[in-house]
């Protein structure tokens, strides 16, 4: 399957989907497509499990699948010495996104309301 090919089908896997992974703006861009972000559930940018860095702690920080994964579901991906498996990683954030699921879609619903939504 050529690049064009396999862009057009994951394009249609993942119209009308919630997608969950870790820094998924670099799997989007290695694909040239984009995701509704309404539509995204990103554990490197979920704040939560960010990290504050700066003089006063004001900015945040993605942090490491592999710590995040293993200290909030104790599960163990990237081991040293072995090798880097992509279906782990992609296991491990979905296990993560699962742990703060609730609380997540908490907050986006509560930052939803009040937008205006137009007419369908």
């Amino acid at each position: 399957m050529d690049h064009e090919e396999c862009r057009l089908k994951v394009g249609e896997l993942l119209m009308g989907k919630i997608l969950v992974g870790h820094a998924l703006k670099n799997d989007l861009s290695a694909l040239m497509i984009s995701h509704p972000r309404s539509e995204i559930r990103d554990t490197a940018r979920y704040k939560p499990f960010m990290r504050a860095t700066g003089r006063s702690g004001g900015k945040l920080r993605p942090r490491k699948l592999r710590d995040l994964v293993y200290e909030n579901v104790g599960m163990r991906i990237q081991v040293e010495g072995e090798a880097h498996c992509s279906i782990d990683d992609a296991r491990a954030s979905m296990e993560l996104f699962k742990y703060a699921r609730s609380r997540w879609e908490k907050e986006l619903e509560k930052g939803n309301k009040g937008i205006k939504r137009g007419k369908k």
